[in-house]
């Protein structure tokens, strides 16, 4: 199209300036100046349809790619403009491949974002997930007057386990503990997440005392039911946990420091007892202070 329009306006300058070709009989007589502005229109008229073409066909589209790069980074997911994707020449490979490009960076960013909130081991959630959740669960929880109940799990003498049977196999009972957990807490709403070592916390919303304990006392029954052995253990002779349960009743201002701490403070009466156990208690003022935690 460009090469034509040059090709046409070439021949009409030409023209113009060939007077003798004009049909008129005066046509010799028509002066330089008319000649002149004729050209220059033309060469306007020219000129304007030339940039309109190449904004048409380049500005424009490179325009509009830049506006979908930077709406994706600034985070609004969408695909670019098909009329990019479509095009034949470099304009539509460069978006192509700028698309590609980006739908690779947030797979490797989502990939990266999970490894940072999952334990690698057995792929809960860490303690940076259970900040992130309860984030929103808790303000929740006060809004609706619910009950929130916080389970401990401590794997009973597991450093003598490790010692006995080595720490690959030491992995291999926390990846069978984590699925135990998998399985008695199922609600999206749970949030289960391995604290560090031997150690795991769940926290439940809207959960009394009751449902709580109930729920502790069914892991820690199917984990024992799994037989890992455990010949080191004075527990028992399989694998098993002790479970501190602290529930916090509605309206009780908790914040996450203090709900691990209540529980952390129930599970040292389940090894006082001898392990192997479930204890729960409720977080009252009484039981904050005995944990040197503030109270609102």
């Amino acid at each position: 199209m460009f090469a034509l329009l040059l090709l046409v306006s070439g021949t009409l300058m030409w023209w113009i300036a060939q007077p003798h070709l004009l049909d008129s009989p005066s046509a010799g007589e028509v002066d330089l100046p008319l000649r002149l502005a004729l050209a220059g229109l033309l060469l306007v008229v020219v000129l304007g349809a030339t940039v309109a073409c190449l904004q048409r066909g380049y500005t424009r589209p490179i325009h509009q790619l830049v506006d979908y790069v930077r709406d994706q980074r600034e985070g609004k997911a969408g695909e670019p403009p098909t009329a990019l994707v479509g095009r034949d020449d470099d304009i539509g490979l460069l978006s192509h491949e700028i698309q590609q490009l980006l739908d690779t960076l947030r797979e490797q960013n989502e990939r990266l974002l999970k490894q940072t909130l999952n334990d690698p081991l057995t792929g809960l959630g860490n303690r940076r997930l259970l900040e992130q959740r309860l984030d929103v669960a808790l303000p929740l929880s006060r809004r609706r007057m619910a009950p929130l109940s916080a389970l401990m799990v401590d794997v009973d003498h597991f450093k003598d386990y490790n010692d006995h049977y080595g720490h690959p196999a030491g992995d291999e009972c926390l990846v069978e503990i984590a699925n135990v957990l998998r399985d008695t807490f199922r609600r999206e709403t749970d949030i289960v997440v391995r604290l560090g070592g031997e150690e795991f916390l769940v926290v439940l919303l809207d959960v009394d005392l009751d449902e709580a304990m109930r729920l502790a006392e069914a892991m820690r029954t199917m984990l024992q039911a799994v037989g890992i052995p455990h010949e080191r253990s004075s527990a028992a002779p399989v694998v098993t946990v002790s479970i501190g349960v602290a529930t916090a009743l509605p309206g009780t201002p908790i914040d996450v420091e203090s709900l691990i701490a209540c529980a952390d403070s129930a599970l040292y009466q389940c090894k006082a007892k001898g392990r192997n156990c479930s204890v729960g208690s409720i977080v009252d003022r009484k039981m904050l202070e005995n944990a040197n935690l503030p109270t609102a």
